[in-house]
Order: structure tokens, then C-alpha cells, then sequence
């Protein structure tokens, strides 16, 4: 949660010409941004971009009793990806793998692509267990194979701290996402990515790209982001 509706609007109309003059075909640039804001933006700046939702429900992918949830089904009228396992919502909301499991099935069924998001703590990072722990992520999150399967790699101790993640550790990550869902896997890195660092991963043809996070709600920084990616 971060822009009100009337911020997100503001801020869509103030990124719309950077957006208009990104001319690299070989990107595809996804905005997810609140539930609330998602048609506003859609409208802005469907012409231009994809767009992604922040969650959806577990509870049902269409539509039932379920008073004050967001269905897959809902979503998609607007959305064509959507973020699940998102940290956050690992830790604040008790979410484990089996329920993203289930959430990533609901979203295929709705038409929606997920992007599941996987990534260790400070502690086990320390511990040399984090190998172990994201391989339990991997396996028990993507339990059915598609054509398109989307990871996102975002170490805890790496988001919004400043503290980047090395591409060293970042492509031992991709190689062992790739070796369980397999390697048409698109393995996109996410943790403290900013125009600084934005072009180190991307480098890299193992990392097919980049969940930004508090640097997209800058909107100089977004720019200066398209232009160093149009410039590659």
C-alpha cells in the first residue's frame, strides 16, 4: 500500500511520456499497482503496458459468498499477471506454499500469469540453509508445470533495505529455479533493484527481469530506469 487512487492517477499521468518513449522490444514493462487503483491506471496506460495485480483471493476464482475478497476472475478483466507469495504477505498474512499453489492454479484458470515470488531471510541466508528452504518454496508453491512459468527471487534480507544481492548469489538462484520447474523457467530478480544496479542484472541472459520495488514509485527513477534498459 502505498499511493491513495488520486496518487496513483497523478502518478500514472507524470510516468505516461517516459512510458510513450520506451522503444525496447525485447521488454515487456508490467505495472501491478492496489486493487483500488487498477482500474484507473489500466485506463491511462493500457495502450502502453501490462498490468498485474498485487494478490488474489484464495477462496474462490470467480465468484461466491465471500464478502470483501478479489477473485482471479475480478482481476482479469484488467490485469493479465499477478503477484503471489509476495513476502509480505508470507510473513504478515500466514500465506504457505500450498496456499500460493492453490492461488496459482485459481489465477491459470482466470487467464492470468503468476508470478511467484520465493526468498530467504537474513538468518537462514547465514545458516547456508537457504538452498534447502527455497528448494521447499520451489516444490511446494509450482507443483504443476505450464508454459509459462514465472519466478520472482526476492531475498527478505534485500528488500527495501538498500542491500542488493550480489548477481553471483542472484544466478545461483536462477540455476536452481530452472533445475525444479524447468529451464524455459523466466527468472526475474527482485530486492533493492534501482537505476544503480538495474543494468548489472539484466546483463545476464539467466535473468529475464526485474520486480522493482519502492524505486517505481519515483517517477524520475523510473525514467532514468527505461532509459538505461532502452540504452542496452
Amino acid at each position: 500500500m502505498n499511493f491513495t487512487v488520486s496518487e496513483s492517477i497523478e502518478f500514472s499521468n507524470n510516468i505516461l511520456k517516459p512510458i510513450s518513449n520506451f522503444k525496447n522490444k525485447n521488454f515487456e514493462v508490467i505495472i501491478c499497482p492496489s486493487f483500488m487503483s487498477l482500474p484507473f491506471n489500466y485506463q491511462i496506460l493500457s495502450s502502453l503496458v501490462k498490468f498485474g495485480a498485487q494478490n488474489i483471493s484464495h477462496n474462490h476464482g470467480k465468484n461466491g459468498s465471500y464478502t470483501g475478497e478479489i477473485s482471479a476472475n475480478m482481476v482479469s478483466d484488467y490485469a493479465d499477471y499477478v503477484i503471489l507469495g509476495h513476502s509480505e504477505r508470507r510473513i504478515n498474512f500466514h500465506e504457505s506454499n500450498k496456499n500460493i499453489d492453490y492461488k496459482r492454479k485459481l489465477s491459470l484458470e482466470n487467464g492470468l500469469k503468476p508470478i511467484v515470488c520465493i526468498g530467504e531471510n537474513l538468518d537462514l541466508r547465514k545458516s547456508g540453509k537457504y538452498l534447502e528452504y527455497l528448494t521447499t518454496q520451489l516444490n511446494e508453491s509450482v507443483t504443476t508445470k505450464t508454459p509459462i512459468n514465472l519466478i520472482a527471487y526476492e531475498p527478505i534480507w534485500s528488500i527495501g533495505t538498500g542491500t542488493n544481492c550480489s548477481l553471483e548469489k542472484v544466478l545461483e538462484i536462477s540455476k536452481l529455479s530452472k533445475s525444479i520447474i524447468g529451464d524455459d523457467t523466466i527468472f526475474i530478480y527482485g530486492g533493492s533493484v534501482n537505476k544503480d544496479n538495474i543494468s548489472e542484472y539484466l546483463s545476464s541472459p539467466e535473468i529475464g527481469g526485474v520486480l522493482v520495488g519502492s524505486a517505481s514509485l519515483d517517477k524520475n527513477s523510473v525514467e532514468e530506469m527505461l532509459n538505461i534498459i532502452d540504452a542496452n
